[in-house]
């Protein structure tokens, strides 16, 4: 018991280091689409994932349905764990987006807040916010 303990204390404490809080989150994401955006969206209409890449503070990259997912960063240990990025969608249509996929479809997103959010039938919320043209953020925990 002792040690369960001692862990979830470290694994609250390096979570804590790690500075990857909403708020910090969803502004890095802002500031990087903006700084980037006309290099993030001739990319993203060319479908062009090494480009992407070369953009610092992307991480992984992923194209699905007329969508190009962006990771940009996460932290947390299951079931307290949140991923952020933003996605470029061809038709200007919010979705949800979890580890390079679309949990939801933008029918079954609710307004919230800023933007929409989705929560499946378990414990995971998935949120996502228009940036600028094309482009989103999104947020995923759980």
């Amino acid at each position: 018991m002792k040690r369960l303990l001692a862990f979830v204390l470290l694994a609250v404490f390096v979570f804590s280091l790690t500075g990857c809080s909403a708020k910090n989150a969803k502004s890095d994401i802002f500031n990087l689409v903006e700084n980037n955006y006309d290099e993030i969206v001739a990319a993203c209409e060319n479908k062009d994932s090494e480009a992407l890449l070369a953009i610092n503070g992307i991480k992984e990259v992923d194209i699905v349905d007329g969508y190009v997912l962006i990771y940009c960063k996460g932290a947390g240990i299951v079931p307290s764990s949140q991923y952020y990025g933003f996605y470029y969608s061809e038709e200007n249509l919010p979705v949800g987006v979890f580890d390079g996929q679309i949990v939801c479809s933008n029918s079954e997103l609710v307004e919230y807040e800023n933007g929409y959010r989705y929560l499946d039938s378990g414990y995971n919320e998935f949120y996502t916010e228009h940036i600028k043209g094309n482009i989103y953020f999104y947020s995923a925990a759980f």
